[in-house]
C-alpha cells in the first residue's frame, strides 16, 4: 500500500498538489490503514489462540489425603468437597429422623482399600457392622446397625467437569481418578428402642471386624481444581453481531499459567485466555460475578509427601504422535497403540502386553467404563466386536490396578468407538 502511494506521489507534477496529497495520505488514509491492519492481526491472533490450545494445561490430577496430613495451603491440591474439612458432629435427633423417614443416616465416608473385584463382592454382600453411639446425657452405649453403601458424589463432580470442558470448547480427556471409585458411605440403618432424640452424643465408633484391613476412615479426596468467583473488569463491550457482549476477567492475582473454565449459564458463546485476562463472550450485557474453575498447573515441591500416589491423566507424546494428532490421523497398528498406552507413564501399576479382537469377552469383565456419563447414541454395544486389552500387574498399589486399567481402557475406547473395549490382568 505504501509503495502504491509513493508511485502516485511521483506521478503528480504540481508541487503544491503533491504536498496536499502527502498530508492527506499521512494524516488520514495511512492511519486508518494501520488501525485496520492492527485490528485484523488481533483478530487473527485471537482465533489462533482459541484453536491452538495447550492441552497440557488442562490435565486433571486427583488423589486421596488422610485428614491428619491435609494441608489447606497446598500449592496444587484442594478438597473436592469443602464439607469434608468440617469436624464430624452428630445430632441424635437428626439420626433418629433420617432413619425413620429415609431409612438411613450417613455416618461417615470411608475408602475401600481393596481390588475392584473384591470391592464388587463386598458391596453386593452388604455386610452388617456393629456401631456404638456413646452418649453423655444419659451416659450410655447404644448399639446400632450400620451398613456399607457406594458413594458416587465425587463421580458426579467429574461428570460436571466434563460438561464444563465441552461448554468451554475444550476437548475432554478421561480423568484418572481411581480413588473416587473406592469411596463408600457407612450408613445407620437400625436404632435400638429407647432412643428419644434428646441424647447428647459423645463419640461414635464402628467395629469393622474382618473388613478392618480394607476400610480406611478419615480420608479426603483432592484434585488440582479450585472454584473461584471473579468480577468482570470495566463495562461489557458490544460485539459486532449486536447480540453478544465481551466481558474481561483479571487473572493477575490467581496466576496466568493455570487453565480456567467458566461455569456456563447457557448464555456463554466463547471463552479464551489472553495473558492476564480471561475473555468471555455472552448475551449478558451487564457486568457480573463469574464462577470460574481454576485447573492448577505446577511442579511438585521437594517437601511434598503423599501416603497414596497422585494420579494424573497427562501423557508424553513423541514427535510422530504430535504429527498424527495435528493431522487427525488414527492409530492403526498395535505398535502405535502400545506407544499410546505407555505414554501415560503408568507402567509401575499395569504394563500393556497385547490386544485381540474377539466376538465376546473371555470370562467376566475386569474393568468398568470411566466415561459412563458420555452417552453413545449411535452404536450398540451388543452388536460390536470386543477389543480385549491384556496387561500384566505392576509392583505398586495392587489394590488400584484394575481401576487404573479401567482408565487406560476408557482412553482407548475414545479412539476406537467402533469396538467395545475391555481390559484383563494376566
Amino acid at each position: 500500500m505504501k509503495e502504491i502511494i509513493q508511485k502516485e506521489i511521483q506521478s503528480i507534477s504540481s508541487l503544491e498538489e503533491r504536498v496536499i496529497f502527502k498530508n492527506l495520505m499521512e494524516g488520514v488514509f495511512l492511519s486508518l490503514y494501520d488501525t485496520n491492519r492492527e485490528m485484523y492481526e488481533g483478530l487473527e491472533r485471537r482465533i489462533k489462540e482459541e484453536l491452538d490450545y495447550d492441552k497440557n494445561r488442562y490435565y486433571v490430577k486427583t488423589g486421596i489425603v488422610e485428614r491428619e496430613f491435609f494441608d489447606a495451603s497446598h500449592h496444587l491440591l484442594s478438597p473436592m468437597d469443602e464439607s469434608d474439612l468440617a469436624e464430624k458432629l452428630y445430632d441424635m435427633k437428626e439420626i433418629l429422623r433420617a432413619v425413620e423417614e429415609e431409612g438411613a443416616f450417613r455416618l461417615m465416608k470411608v475408602m475401600l482399600r481393596c481390588d475392584f473385584l473384591e470391592q464388587q463382592k463386598l458391596l453386593a454382600l452388604q455386610p452388617v457392622f456393629e456401631g456404638v453411639i456413646e452418649t453423655e446425657e444419659p451416659e450410655k452405649e447404644w448399639k446400632v446397625e450400620i451398613r456399607l453403601r457406594e458413594n458416587r458424589e465425587y463421580l458426579k463432580k467429574i461428570e460436571y467437569l466434563y460438561l464444563l470442558f465441552t461448554r468451554n470448547g475444550i476437548p475432554w480427556q478421561t480423568a484418572n481418578a481411581p480413588y473416587l471409585y473406592k469411596m463408600a458411605d457407612m450408613i445407620v440403618t437400625g436404632l435400638p428402642e429407647g432412643i428419644t432424640g434428646k441424647e447428647k452424643i459423645r463419640r461414635v465408633t464402628i467395629q469393622f471386624g474382618e473388613y478392618s484391613s480394607m476400610i480406611q476412615e478419615d480420608v479426603i479426596p483432592v484434585w488440582n481444581i479450585q472454584r473461584l468467583e471473579l468480577d468482570s473488569i470495566g463495562f461489557p463491550i458490544p460485539c459486532g453481531d449486536h447480540q453478544n457482549y465481551e466481558h474481561s476477567v483479571s487473572l493477575k492475582k490467581h496466576g496466568i499459567n493455570h487453565a480456567y473454565l467458566v461455569e456456563d449459564d447457557r448464555n456463554v458463546q466463547s471463552v479464551s485466555q489472553e495473558g492476564e485476562r480471561l475473555r468471555i463472550v455472552c448475551k449478558t450485557g451487564e457486568a457480573k460475578k463469574w464462577g470460574i474453575y481454576q485447573i492448577r498447573s505446577s511442579q511438585e515441591q521437594k517437601i511434598d509427601r503423599y501416603t497414596f500416589p497422585i494420579m494424573g491423566n497427562g501423557r508424553e507424546e513423541n514427535f510422530a504422535e504430535k504429527y498424527q494428532r495435528k493431522w487427525n490421523q488414527q492409530i492403526r497398528t498395535k505398535t502405535e497403540l502400545a506407544h499410546f498406552i505407555k505414554g501415560f507413564g503408568l507402567e509401575d501399576y499395569v504394563r500393556y502386553q497385547d490386544c485381540q479382537v474377539e466376538d465376546d469377552f473371555p470370562g467376566n469383565r475386569e474393568t468398568y467404563a470411566v466415561n459412563c456419563f458420555i452417552p453413545d447414541e449411535i452404536r450398540l454395544r451388543s452388536t460390536q466386536k470386543k477389543l480385549v486389552l491384556y496387561f500384566q500387574p505392576g509392583k505398586q498399589e495392587r489394590w488400584l490396578q484394575r481401576d487404573i486399567l479401567s482408565f487406560l481402557v476408557s482412553e482407548v475406547q475414545r479412539i476406537y468407538p467402533e469396538y467395545d473395549c475391555g481390559g484383563i490382568l494376566v
